[in-house]
């Protein structure tokens, strides 16, 4: 059945996804703003993944500290679970693209 909190909050975080989306991605591209890593030759899995980095810092600030200046710990942690499956839709995306690539033809022996 699952926890009901936990629950609830993977509902906020998808309504909350739809809103960044719309202000951070494009039309065609609800990740176009994660997608943009590749730009610079950084997998886009990866830039999600160094923005999720970004976040352990700021929560373990927190933790040291017990107090942040910015956005909340309650956000941070929202935002880690968030750029965590970010990564991994990502990821599972370029393993898909792997997979589906046809090799390139053997050179034929040269005579």
């Amino acid at each position: 059945m699952g926890d009901p909190r936990y629950l609830r909050l993977l509902s906020e975080m998808a309504e909350l996804h739809c809103k960044k989306a719309a202000d951070y991605g494009s039309d065609q591209d609800p990740l176009a703003n994660i997608r943009a890593s590749e730009e610079i030759g950084i997998p886009a899995w990866k830039g999600a993944w160094l923005r999720a980095k970004d976040k352990v810092q700021r929560i373990d600030a927190f933790c040291c500290r017990g107090i942040l200046v910015n956005d909340s710990v309650d956000d941070s942690l929202m935002d880690l679970a968030a750029y965590s499956l970010i990564a991994l839709v990502l990821l599972q995306e370029e393993r898909k693209k792997v997979a589906t690539t046809p090799l390139p033809p053997i050179p034929s022996p040269s005579s």
